[in-house]
């Protein structure tokens, strides 16, 4: 009986104590995590405030010489809104609650990009062609910052450990803080995310901060939201048994076998997961307002082209209406590299063009590398990017594309290629013109005699063939050399002959 007691007592001591210690997490004082010193907060748009603070408490904020009081809810959330601002800083944010205290210093008003994808959104500047020299010089701008959102464990080859797997299994898969721009921050950030915001930060003249928020290996449905991915009939075998569904890739599904392989709950979560990213990395983001997105990422979708089609249409619709605008889009077009399916991939990432408003594309597969998924020319993929921002969301006089081609046209046995725009077309070094291909309507598919003409490029067609279809750059690894006259090149495409 005395034992049972004390057993009992025991169990209210310690029951005691964890409620104690809940009270006390509970009650404390937060922002969230996307806001620490150093950060840049969108300008022009109304700029949110928020955290927790123990239910029912009052919480000031003050900023930009206003204060604003409201009261945490039932669970502890609270959130205030200052008006819109225009760029500038540095600032200071203070909150207070219960005689504790919050103050965040170092704060621009700018402009956010989103920097996301898979790995060679990730690949770091120190590892890229023109890194090393860029970090020896050390030419820093002070009004760009950088977030970071660094997963807590590789997705490399390796088996993670317990304490590993129970983060990821808690959605806690991310980690993160603002950091000023110099070497040491520089260096292991994203090299496309560096060269995008450096040019953006250099013709906009406003403070930039960079989100990078990118997965090694992640295929585009952990980027969206599972419960839209349940909706849809077309994506509900990727879902509950998602290790074994044929519609995620092999080396996803491979990789995170052997991530996991430790695990002891049959329900082990993995960023390569449906949805997973989404909930983890864009979730927490979205109450935080951007100026748009650029995106690296198809190498773990490229084994199913229609599927991904219908895959990153649905993610660039969805990420809008979690932040309630039409922001800007610009991805990238897949390299060059020796693998199947992926001219048709990269057709297909051209053709979403037409389907997604207010997006971009910047063009790769000249940088690429014919054994490498990972090139390591970096900088012109990013500088892409940015002359498409520059051009389309801040207006500036910039050729961002490349050749567009807009028809092609069969007369007297030759084939016209019409482009978007009277633009003046070149070869790099004045080479002769390479990259063209036929399709005959039996199917034969053949290589073809291209040439410049003006702003045209012309085809000349065989005596015994009946051409249906004209393709440029539609080799796997491909040389192909068609540009304007700012150096940017046409894109991987096809095209139906009229």
């Amino acid at each position: 009986m005395m034992v049972r007691m004390l057993f009992l007592l025991l169990l209210n001591v310690l029951a005691f104590d964890f409620s104690k210690a809940q009270y006390a997490l509970d009650s404390t004082l937060t922002l969230a995590p996307i806001f620490s010193d150093h950060m840049v907060l969108q300008r022009s748009k109304p700029i949110r405030i928020y955290g927790k603070a123990a239910s029912g408490s009052n919480v000031n904020v003050q900023f930009l010489n206003k204060a604003l009081t409201t009261k945490a809810d039932q669970s502890g959330k609270w959130n205030v809104v200052f008006p819109a601002s225009k760029e500038g800083g540095p600032y200071a944010i203070s909150v207070s609650a219960n005689d504790q205290k919050i103050t965040v210093s170092d704060v621009l008003i700018g402009d956010v990009w989103l920097c996301s994808g898979q790995s060679n959104m990730e690949f770091a500047l120190q590892d890229a062609q023109t890194g090393p020299e860029e970090l020896r010089a050390e030419k820093f701008d002070s009004k760009m910052r950088l977030l970071k959102m660094e997963g807590i464990v590789s997705t490399g080859d390796v088996a993670w450990d317990s304490a590993s797997l129970s983060k990821v299994n808690r959605y806690e898969y991310f980690s993160s803080s603002w950091q000023t721009f110099n070497k040491a921050s520089a260096a292991s950030f994203s090299a496309v995310a560096y060269y995008f915001g450096k040019k953006i930060k250099q013709e906009a003249s406003v403070p930039i901060g960079l989100i990078q928020v990118a997965v090694g290996g992640s295929p585009t449905e952990s980027w969206i939201e599972h419960s839209l991915l349940e909706q849809n009939q077309q994506f509900a075998g990727m879902l509950g048994n998602w290790p074994h569904s044929t519609l995620v890739m092999d080396w996803c599904r491979e990789r995170a076998a052997k991530n996991i392989s430790n695990a002891q709950s049959a329900d082990q979560k993995h960023p390569y997961q449906p949805g997973y990213n989404f909930q983890s990395g864009i979730a927490p983001l979205t109450d935080f307002p951007i100026t748009g997105v650029i995106w690296y990422q198809g190498e773990s979708n490229v084994f199913n082209v229609p599927l991904h089609a219908q895959l990153f249409e649905m993610l660039v619709k969805s990420w809008r209406q979690k932040w309630g605008y039409a922001f800007p889009f610009y991805y990238v077009q897949l390299s060059g590299i020796e693998r199947a399916n992926w001219p048709e991939f990269r057709d297909s990432q051209r053709l979403m063009l037409a389907k997604i408003p207010n997006s971009g594309m910047a063009v790769s597969y000249d940088l690429g590398d014919s054994l490498n998924v990972h090139p390591i020319r970096k900088k012109e993929v990013g500088e892409r990017l940015a002359l498409l921002a520059l051009r389309n969301t801040y207006k500036k006089n910039a050729v961002a594309n490349g050749p567009v081609p807009a028809r092609a046209m069969l007369k007297d046995r030759v084939i016209r290629i019409q482009f978007a725009e009277n633009e003046k077309l070149s070869t790099q070094g004045s080479k002769p013109l390479i990259g063209f291909e036929m399709i005959t309507q039996d199917g034969k598919r053949m290589p073809a005699n291209a040439s410049i003409q003006g702003n045209e490029v012309v085809l000349n067609i065989p005596k015994d063939g009946l051409i249906t279809t004209i393709m440029y750059a539609y080799q796997p690894f491909t040389r192909a050399n068609l540009y304007n006259e700012a150096g940017l090149p046409a894109p991987t495409f096809s095209m139906k002959v009229k």
